[in-house]
């Protein structure tokens, strides 16, 4: 406010101003109808015969306006086109009552864009047995989709959680390239055994973050090298995953939705089994059919009679079927043996007697094997 302003104010308070309300005799105060107490606030107010509030200031011993629209616009009458609105709108800006004296609406600020959901491709697994080892978590988890590597080793990302001592503590962060691997991971091993065999039973969880606090003793050099040793390697490292990647999405795109349709069934039989019974591959064969039938439509069903491991696949029209295959027949006892199951790679490789060139003296065998059956069934 300006100087004239405020001396009008003054010059106006000492030719009609009450006196001292703090040091008056009630009577006075009573008798002056202008000198009112306001609870609210504790002080002393008395409007004047210009219609303007002032309010006793216990400080200053005086008398001041109290600022209010009708005191700013009597002062703009006073003093006309002297006080323009661009100087009165700047102390208004600085002032506790700026709404009451702008009309102006208020700018919103442009709300910042939220940043972009970083997608989940980890899992947190926990109940692994204390010896647990990484290439044990890989052979594993990869069954279920392409295992992030870590750009400074090469190696799978999968974290073995250790105590103080050093000890496993039965908890595992396995990290995957893409986030549909998570889904799958958790809907077919969660609670599975982890060992074929041995009552080990895992859970498999979308893997949650938390912000990390900083230790108040922590030295800031050691990100800083880390950055360094980093750069040095991520860039290589980031492009040679990324071909890999490329080749896979390119190259291998159509095959890998083709194995998401395949499931292997691991201990199916053994193959004293076969050589005892020459018609348990059929049987076997039409048995698996008519099981996994029951999930979806199966366009394909082999025995590798060359395995150790019992082998068959079954090949499934869907993908979903595949999986609800894996969540039925995984850990499932059959013939006294608990079954594995898992979606192909398209990396095994397995044999059976129609794909090997088998010699004489092995077909005979087996032809022997057949005829002897045969007449034992007259």
């Amino acid at each position: 406010m300006s100087n004239n302003m405020q001396n009008t104010h003054t010059e106006h308070q000492a030719a009609d101003a009450p006196e001292n309300p703090t040091q008056s005799a009630e009577s006075s105060l009573h008798n002056d109808p202008r000198v009112r107490f306001v609870e609210e606030t504790s002080k002393y107010v008395y409007t004047g015969d210009d219609g303007i509030s002032y309010e006793w200031d216990d400080e200053k011993h005086a008398w001041f306006p109290m600022w209010d629209e009708n005191l700013i616009e009597s002062q703009q009458a006073a003093y006309g086109p002297t006080i323009t609105e661009e100087t009165t709108s700047t102390p208004r800006q600085k002032g506790k009552r700026k709404q009451i004296y702008t009309s102006e609406e208020p700018q919103l600020k442009k709300p910042k864009a939220e940043p972009k959901k970083r997608p989940n491709t980890s899992v947190y697994v926990t109940g692994l047995p204390r010896d647990t080892t990484v290439d044990e978590m890989k052979e594993v988890f990869e069954k279920y989709g392409i295992l992030m590597e870590d750009l400074a080793t090469g190696q799978p990302k999968i974290k073995l959680y250790k105590d103080e001592q050093g000890n496993l503590k039965g908890d595992a962060l396995v990290s995957y390239f893409k986030e549909e691997s998570v889904d799958l991971a958790c809907n077919l091993l969660d609670d599975s055994d982890f060992r074929l065999g041995v009552p080990s039973k895992i859970r498999v969880q979308k893997a949650v973050f938390q912000a990390k606090e900083k230790p108040p003793n922590s030295e800031t050099e050691q990100p800083d090298q880390k950055l360094k040793l980093d750069k040095k390697v991520v860039q290589k490292k980031r492009q040679k995953l990324e071909k890999r990647l490329d080749w896979f999405e390119e190259q291998s795109g159509k095959k890998a939705d083709k194995f998401a349709r395949v499931v292997v069934l691991k201990y199916m039989f053994t193959l004293q089994e076969l050589e005892q019974d020459p018609t348990l591959l059929l049987d076997l064969k039409e048995d698996v059919r008519g099981e996994c039938e029951k999930l979806g439509e199966v366009t394909n069903v082999s025995l590798y009679d060359l395995e150790e491991d019992g082998i068959m696949t079954v090949r499934f029209k869907e993908p979903e079927s595949a999986e609800l295959c894996i969540k039925k027949m995984h850990g499932r006892f059959f013939a006294g043996r608990r079954v594995e199951a898992h979606i192909m790679q398209g990396k095994e490789k397995y044999r059976e007697s129609k794909s090997q060139d088998q010699t004489e003296e092995e077909e005979k065998k087996r032809l022997e094997a057949y005829e002897k059956w045969l007449e034992s069934q007259h």
